[in-house]
C-alpha cells in the first residue's frame, strides 16, 4: 500500500478530490506530515474523524517502524535502526554539533551548530565500496521517496531536536535510485514539504557519472553535491570505488569541470584517508591536480575500521600531516573528526550486524 510520507501536492489533491472534500484539505495534511511529522494517523486532529478513516483505509501514513537506537559518548552521533514494512532494516544517523556558527558550507554540516540527518536511500548497496559495510552486505532494493523522507521525521520526532540539515551519505548510492532521490530532494527542500533551505541538503555519489549532471541540472543546482573521491590514482580508486572502473576519474573530472564552469556549481570532495593506502604524496599532488582548477573542498575523514576490510585508520598525526600537505598547494581542506566508531557508525555497521544476528 502507498503511504502519506513521499507523497507529493498533486497526489494528495487527488487523494482527498476521490473523498469528495475540498482542496484545502489536502494542504492541512502536507502541513501534518511534512512540517508536524506526525507518525500515527490519530495524531491529525484539524481534519474530520470520518475523513481521517476514510483516508486510513486507503493509504498508510507511514512506511517504517522504529528499531534499535545505539548513542555514541560524550555528545558523539546517535545511530537509528529501522524496520521497512516487508520486513528489512535500514540505518541513519543524527550528527548533533553545538557550535553556534552561522557558516553554511558544507563542513559546516558536521562542524558547526547543526542537527543533521544521514539519510540512507537503498537497502545496502550494489556499488561495493572496499571499506564501507554498505557494501558488504546483500543488496535489497531501493528505498522509496516516502521511506527517505520519513527518516529525518521520525529522528526528529523521536529526538525532540529540531533538524537543519540533511546529508543523503548513509546506506545505498542516492544517483543509482535517482528518482526516489530526487522526488525526495524536493519533498525536502520545497515550501510545502519540509522546507529545508536547499543549501542545507546535501546529495553524496560515488561518481555515476552519467547521473551526476543530470541530477545537478534537475534540483537547478540549488543543494550541495558532494563526491567521493579517495583517491588520485585510478587504480587505487577502483580498488576502492569499483565504479571508477566503468566511470574513470578523467570522465569524472570532466563532468565536474562542466558543473563548475558552465553551471557555476561548487564541488565538494570526501576522501577517506587510509594508512598506507591512499595517504602518499602522490595522492597529495594527484588531489591538488583535480580539486584546484575546480576550486573544490576538500573533506579529509579518517577511515572508520569494519571488520571485513584489513586496512587502519591513520594516526591523528598523519592525518593533520596530510592535510598541512594539501593546504600548502592551496587547497581548501578540512579534517573531519571521526566520530561514532563506538556505535559503529561507519555506513551499514549496525544492519549487517543485525542481519547477521538475525540470519
Amino acid at each position: 500500500m502507498k503511504t502519506l510520507y513521499g507523497s507529493i501536492p498533486d497526489e494528495i489533491e487527488s487523494l482527498v478530490a476521490g473523498q469528495g472534500l475540498p482542496k484545502y484539505r489536502a494542504v492541512q495534511l502536507l502541513d501534518w506530515i511534512y512540517k508536524k511529522n506526525v507518525l500515527a494517523w490519530d495524531e491529525i486532529r484539524n481534519l474530520p474523524k470520518e475523513m481521517i478513516q476514510k483516508l486510513s483505509g486507503e493509504i498508510r501514513l507511514t512506511a517504517l517502524e522504529p528499531g534499535e537506537e545505539k548513542k555514541a559518548v560524550a555528545g558523539g552521533p546517535t545511530k537509528f535502526l529501522f524496520k521497512t514494512a516487508d520486513g528489512h532494516f535500514l540505518e541513519s544517523v543524527l550528527i548533533s554539533r553545538q557550535d553556534s556558527s552561522d557558516d553554511e558550507s558544507e563542513e559546516a554540516v558536521v562542524r558547526g551548530g547543526r542537527e543533521t540527518v544521514c539519510v540512507s536511500t537503498q537497502l545496502g548497496c550494489k556499488i561495493q565500496c572496499a571499506f564501507c559495510a554498505s557494501g558488504q552486505g546483500k543488496f535489497t532494493r531501493n528505498l522509496t521517496a516516502g521511506e527517505i523522507v520519513e527518516q529525518v521525521a521520525r529522528i526528529g520526532r523521536v529526538t525532540g531536536k529540531k533538524i537543519t540539515n540533511v546529508v543523503f551519505m548513509g546506506m545505498g548510492e542516492p544517483l543509482d535510485n535517482f528518482d526516489a532521490t530526487l522526488r525526495a530532494v524536493h519533498i525536502l527542500i520545497e515550501p510545502w514539504g519540509f522546507a529545508f533551505g536547499a543549501r542545507r541538503v546535501t546529495v553524496s555519489t560515488s561518481g555515476i557519472t552519467p547521473k551526476i549532471l543530470e541530477f545537478v541540472k534537475a534540483v537547478d543546482g540549488r543543494v550541495r553535491l558532494s563526491v567521493s573521491l579517495h583517491s588520485s590514482i585510478d587504480e587505487v580508486r577502483s580498488s576502492l570505488v569499483p565504479i571508477n572502473r566503468r566511470y574513470p576519474l578523467k570522465d569524472l573530472v570532466s563532468a565536474l569541470r562542466k558543473i563548475n564552469q558552465d553551471l557555476k556549481r561548487d564541488i565538494t570532495f570526501e576522501y577517506t584517508l587510509i594508512a598506507d593506502l591512499n595517504d602518499s604524496e602522490e595522492e597529495v599532488e594527484g588531489i591538488s591536480i583535480i580539486a584546484k582548477p575546480l576550486r573544490a573542498k576538500i573533506n579529509v575523514i579518517p577511515y572508520n575500521p569494519i571488520a571485513e576490510f584489513p586496512h587502519k585508520a591513520p594516526t591523528p598525526e598523519a592525518a593533520e600531516r596530510f592535510c598541512e600537505q594539501l593546504k600548502r598547494r592551496g587547497l581548501h581542506v578540512t579534517l573531519r573528526q571521526t566520530v561514532g566508531r563506538d556505535i559503529d557508525a561507519a555506513c551499514g555497521q549496525l544492519r549487517l550486524d543485525r542481519a547477521r544476528r538475525t540470519a
